[in-house]
């Protein structure tokens, strides 16, 4: 298979013809693109020369390198907020790396970002802004990334197959560790729309810049931060969903001074029972939550700024019908402080630092439901609690040199857990029982990332990328540490230090002002994750198994290659990407049966995923837009001889969006096959049927300052199952819904 992308992809590149109406270039600009108000970068700014569409984009840190052409005396530099600038080639000096200033201009709302590859996607749907809205919902069109659910609350990414300890989720670059064992509380339960600026998306190794030797990839909430110069400002909305008897509202204030700012924000939802399309709604399944958000940035001079965050998410009863217990209570408290130091020298742009500190609290119980008919542990109840702190530094350099950019990260960084569970049988006179499920573990990494591109005269831009890491483990809890020497006798130690890395090296090509071209390669080696190796009688809702932990895991090596083509450019009438990736996975952790009810994690040989991810969008005038996308991933294990447990199907989705000053307009099918292809040997899996789901939204400005949103998701009622949810619960059924936002300037 990889030898197939390979040829593939050197008959691509061979073979186009590569004559167009571009000159040979005579020289390389470099540079950084800064808000002009903040001194902040600004990334995915688009720059090329005037009069062409083919240019380049800001990296995340604002920095460009781009070919400058006989002839060519003014770049632009243009990216939504802000005004176009039109730079003077003859009025700088090429030799030098130049800073551009943007200005900020009032944009309609704050709407969310969304980067995913290399398709930058703002607003993508005319529903995409409601700040009411979860935040799982922004994240639905993106191909190569699919969602665990879990009744009416919280899901977990899927990242071309992979999921939790394989795919990294973060907050403002910050790693955060859910405190419920059963993996009740993902990351995403703790970010509110109206607290993000953007959601950044990496599929397996296409970031250079966030090396890591999870295999699947991340996904990074980059929150909203206050804004200088910025006077007062703020916003309220209020929203309501039939489908759950769901009602929320939000509110955030916003200040800024010259040399300070402060932006909060605080939101409150509460839901019933789920609603799926036959009609009957689901017992147990509402939730009731807050959150708020505090950031405060502080810039004594003009190059240093710092960036106090804190996030606190308290919810209450949470229902999972289709498990055995429900959340009683989950308390997260997300703090970090970033300093960021900008313009060094000529050469080095940034270095930013950032310290942060996480807490997450969990508890469950059963206490209202009928013990006494259940299969598993009947007669009993099962009060749970788990606690995590995760600790960590993290301190990022970026610089230029000539048509090189580099990247240099040192992240330091600690996970400490514990959890247990108290068996309590309905039979008062029947003794209690006790069990430690993470015995005050703790893992202790220390990594160091570089990434380096490359921009050669000839329009290839090369980029290789290396991370090194240590992690070492223990534990601490004596009925742990004697349950696990009693598990692995043999086992040399409890408490292994291992080694990961990841290396990878990619090749792009600007085949003409209309097409690019390239491969990436990749290689690493994942550190099995704290539930992995110390896990104790671990439910594992996706599967229905309770798992055990094992010190003498292996790290699990990743081989990864991907060929792409994109189309167009972020100003062209048309805009396509398409991937065709591969990904052998040898030690491949996952649980080994052991009965009827219980799984060892074990290294059980190798495991192949393949798949591809195109998307597309058309701008067909003014007004009207319309995107499509499909994707699809293949994974198979070889020592069982048959497919990887819960793989996507193929699915996608078709939009078509009308955009006014007054009035917009969305309509959009989303659709899935059916998923025959199940593991039977080594898991519990069900295949599912496909669905065709339609959704329509509408935007109405009422005023400049009053946003009236309405719209019905699964207009028709459709009844169906998404492969990925948990105990095969079906998915909501027609969903009406509207909010109303007031914004305050």
């Amino acid at each position: 298979m990889k030898a197939l992308y390979t040829f593939i992809l050197i008959f691509c590149l061979v073979s186009v013809d590569v004559h167009n109406s571009l000159a040979s270039p005579e020289g390389i600009i470099s540079g950084r693109v800064l808000d002009a108000q903040t001194r902040k970068p600004v990334p995915g700014a688009h720059v090329y020369p005037e009069g062409r569409d083919n240019g380049t984009i800001t990296d995340h840190d604002g920095n460009f390198v781009i070919h400058l052409y006989p002839g060519q005396t003014t770049l632009v530099i243009s990216h939504l907020g802000f005004r176009v600038y039109l730079l003077d080639l003859n009025d700088v000096h090429l030799q030098s790396p130049i800073t551009v200033y943007l200005t900020p201009v009032p944009i309609r709302s704050d709407d969310i970002i969304i980067t995913a590859g290399r398709m930058h996607m703002h607003n993508p749907g005319v529903y995409s802004d409601s700040k009411t809205r979860a935040v799982e919902d922004h994240m639905g069109n993106i191909p190569g990334l699919d969602m665990v659910t879990r009744a009416n609350f919280a899901k977990d990414p899927v990242i071309r197959g992979l999921r939790d300890s394989r795919v990294n989720v973060l907050i403002d670059g910050m790693r955060l560790t859910p405190a419920c064992v059963d993996g009740m509380d993902p990351a995403t339960a703790y970010v509110e729309a109206d607290n993000l600026q953007a959601i950044e998306i990496s599929r397996g190794q296409e970031n250079q810049l966030l090396s890591s030797t999870a295999p699947g990839g991340s996904v990074n909430f980059a929150m909203a931060r206050p804004v200088l110069n910025s006077g007062f400002r703020g916003s309220a909305e209020t929203g309501y969903h039939t489908v759950s008897n769901q009602r929320s509202v939000q509110s955030a204030f916003s200040y800024g001074k010259n040399s300070w700012a402060v932006r909060t924000s605080g939101t409150f939802r509460e839901a019933g029972d789920l609603k799926p399309g036959n009609g009957s709604r689901i017992a147990g399944s509402g939730f009731t939550k807050g959150n708020v958000y505090t950031s405060i940035l502080y810039s004594p001079k003009e190059n240093h700024a710092f960036n106090l965050r804190y996030i606190g998410d308290f919810a209450g009863k949470i229902g999972y019908p289709m498990l055995i217990m429900d959340t009683r209570r989950a308390d997260a408290h997300i703090t970090g402080l970033e300093h960021a130091w900008k313009n060094l020298t000529g050469n080095i742009h940034s270095i930013t630092t950032n310290l942060y500190l996480n807490n997450v609290r969990h508890w469950m119980d059963d206490y209202d439901r009928d013990v006494s008919q259940r299969v598993v542990m009947p007669n009993m109840f099962m009060p749970m609690y788990g606690e995590t702190t995760t600790a960590g530094l993290t301190s990022q350099m970026s610089a230029t040199s000539g048509n090189r950019i580099f990247n240099l990260k040192l992240e330091i960084f600690s996970i400490d857990a514990f959890a247990d569970m108290l068996m309590e049988h309905v039979d008062s006179s029947i003794r209690d029982m006790y069990l430690v499920n993470l015995g005050n573990v703790s893992q202790y990494h220390g990594a160091l990332s570089k990434s380096l591109q490359y921009f050669s005269v000839n329009g290839w831009i090369f980029g290789a990328n290396a991370h090194a890491e240590i992690g070492t483990n223990r534990i601490r809890e004596q009925s742990a540490i004697a349950t696990y020497r009693a598990e692995y006798a043999d086992s040399s130690s409890l408490e292994p230090t291992d080694f990961g890395y990841s290396v990878g090296l990619s090749a792009e090509k600007q085949v003409n002002n209309r097409v690019q071209s390239g491969i990436r390669i990749s290689d690493g080696r994942r550190l099995p994750g704290h539930l992995e190796r110390y896990g104790y009688y671990i439910y594992q809702p996706v599967d229905g198994f309770f798992y055990i932990g094992n010190p003498a895991l292996k790290p699990e090596r990743s081989s990864q290659a991907e060929i792409f083509i994109t189309l167009g450019s972020e100003h062209s009438r048309f805009i396509g990407s398409t991937s065709l990736w591969v990904n052998w996975l040898k030690n491949y952790i996952a649980g080994s049966l052991i009965d009827q009810l219980f799984k060892r994690y074990d290294n059980m040989g190798i495991a192949i995923l393949t798949g591809f991810e195109t998307e597309m969008s058309a701008r067909i005038n003014n007004r009207w837009n319309s995107a499509a996308s499909v994707s699809y991933v293949f994974g198979r294990h070889n020592e069982l001889d048959e497919p990887l447990p819960m793989m996507p199907p193929l699915k996608g989705s078709v939009s078509i969006q009308r955009e006014s000053e007054l009035v917009s307009f969305e309509s959009r099918i989303r659709w899935a096959s059916p998923q025959n292809r199940i593991a039977k040997q080594n898991s519990l899996e069900n295949q599912t049927g496909g669905y065709i789901l339609w959704d329509i939204y509408t935007r109405i400005n009422l005023s400049q300052n009053l946003v009236l949103q309405v719209g019905a998701e699964n207009l028709l009622n459709t009844f169906f199952t998404d492969h990925l949810s948990v105990n095969n619960m079906p998915g909501a059924g027609r969903n009406f819904h509207g909010s109303l936002r007031v914004l305050i300037n």
